[in-house]
């Protein structure tokens, strides 16, 4: 595992990476695992893994593997366990607040929103085991 620091809307993160060339990347930002996506920092080094974005860490600004451009729906970052849902069908959130807890590798990794809107549709439910790329909420068009 290499440790890299990484800057998000300009806040530095120390991460713990185990392999720079896997895709997605799995990173562990304070004991949390995110998905992440990598691309050179083409400041520093065009070719080197020196820029990374959490898939749902707030202020996130960037497309995550946890959000698809064409759908506006939030699939699992990482495989694991619904371990609880903190909003329902019609609920307005804000960017960054909860929106549920995945359970995987006996760590809770709260799953936030990337935008502001509306929940259109849960998908999960508590208990409920998803793999990676499973719609987890999907947001009400604008």
């Amino acid at each position: 595992m290499s440790r890299y620091r990484v800057t998000v809307d300009g806040q530095q993160y120390d991460v713990d990476i185990d392999n720079p060339h896997a895709r997605p990347v799995t990173a562990e930002i304070a004991g949390v695992a995110f998905s992440v996506d990598v691309e050179p920092n083409r400041q520093n080094d065009p070719t080197g893994p020196d820029a990374a974005t959490p898939a749902n860490a707030p202020g996130s600004s960037t497309q995550s593997t946890g959000e698809t451009e064409h759908s506006k729906g939030l699939t699992a970052p990482i495989p694991g366990v619904v371990a609880s849902i903190a909003v329902t069908h019609g609920q307005s959130v804000k960017r960054g607040e909860e929106l549920l807890t995945l359970e995987a590798m006996k760590m809770l990794n709260v799953i936030r929103s990337p935008q502001d809107g509306v929940i259109e549709t849960v998908h999960v439910t508590e208990g409920a085991q998803v793999s990676q790329g499973a719609p987890l909420v999907t947001f009400a068009p604008r």
